[in-house]
């Protein structure tokens, strides 16, 4: 009896019986008072009229009430099943789904507006899981295809050793050349996945930052890899640009920048890195003197470990420092140049200050 109270349904089906059949049963108790008169004569011999009142339900009175009886408890489930029909659904919904059915939805909803609200609400919350599973079952595929050509070399690199009769310390230096290469791509592939999947699961902490610092930083962190090619990294711009910004998550998305702009220099070149204010955003301008990149290729630069002809890397900074920039409501571009590469990362940093 506990369990049933429990339902929604059963309380709603209970409250409707009472509410519809207690007024019918009080409206038939008052039609069915009936007052006499009675005389009546006292030890003293005097007459008097009493009225005698009582509830004296005829016939046709009983088996009415009687017969309202089924058919208001009928009336009061069907009410309460048309009331708790919307969550029904969102019930149902949800244990198919739990099948790995992401595609279904509740769909409108007729009823209440919180019933409504909540079918719209769990639909968007679906929509979400459904986006984030797509975008997870893409990143498994891509992974798994990109970390399988550098796992056959490091497999063919030990069988052709292994199978050799008589391997030289020659042969040995050459697949251990190979393999530490494979293993340098996986590392780098691994650690960019990392760097991605935490930019995916942290929440935005905007903070006022100055960006010219945060340049500044991956400058000098970037600077003595560079040096090691013989390219120098350059800072300019304004002195200061303050922006309401994820400072960890922005310096990773200009490092990956700057990272790709000094595998790509040659030697003895420069790569620039310009912070400016420009209207109600500020940008950070990276350039290099490497070999550009093709007209056709130029809308695939920002495509999941896509990598140009013989390019270094894993294909996954310029897509992590886009998927920061839009995560602030800005943008990652490859602009047009005369030599080389440029790209300019913009964030929303609000009005600018007024001078005096």
């Amino acid at each position: 009896m506990i369990g049933a109270l429990q339902s929604l349904r059963v309380r709603l089906a209970l409250t409707g019986f009472l509410a519809i059949y207690l007024p019918v049963v009080l409206v038939f108790a008052v039609t069915a008072i009936d007052e006499q008169q009675v005389v009546e004569t006292g030890s003293d011999g005097v007459s008097r009229t009493v009225t005698d009142t009582g509830v004296v339900p005829t016939g046709w009175t009983l088996a009415t009430v009687i017969a309202l009886l089924p058919a208001t408890i009928a009336l009061a489930w069907w009410w309460s099943g048309r009331a708790v029909r919307p969550f029904e659904r969102v019930r149902a919904a949800a244990e198919r789904i739990e099948a790995s059915d992401l595609s279904l939805r509740v769909g409108p909803a007729q009823g209440t507006t919180e019933a409504t609200d909540l079918a719209a609400a769990f639909d968007a919350m679906l929509d979400r899981l459904e986006r984030s599973a797509q975008v997870q079952r893409r990143l498994v595929e891509e992974t798994s295809h990109e970390l399988r050509t550098p796992l056959a070399v490091l497999i063919t690199g030990a069988d052709v050793l292994l199978a050799h009769p008589e391997p030289s310390l020659e042969l040995y230096r050459e697949g251990l050349e190979r393999s530490r290469n494979a293993a340098e791509r996986l590392r780098g592939t691994v650690g960019e996945l990392l760097v991605d999947a935490r930019g995916r699961a942290r929440v935005i902490d905007r903070r006022a930052t100055d960006v010219v610092a945060l340049a500044r930083a991956v400058a000098r962190e970037i600077g003595a890899v560079a040096a090691a090619r013989s390219v120098v990294v350059r800072l300019g711009g304004s002195s200061t640009a303050l922006a309401p910004v994820d400072g960890p998550s922005v310096q990773r998305a200009i490092a990956n920048l700057v990272g790709n702009a000094v595998k790509h220099a040659p030697e003895g070149t420069a790569v620039t890195v310009e912070v400016s204010r420009r209207g109600e955003a500020v940008d950070v301008v990276v350039a290099d003197e490497g070999p550009g990149i093709p007209e056709a290729e130029r809308e695939r630069v920002f495509e999941r470990f896509w990598r140009g002809e013989s390019a270094p890397g894993t294909g996954l900074g310029l897509p992590i420092a886009r998927q920061i920039a839009q995560a602030h409501g800005g943008e990652v571009e490859l602009l047009d140049a005369d030599r080389g590469c440029r790209f300019r990362l913009s964030l929303p940093a609000g009005p600018a200050p007024d001078r005096a």
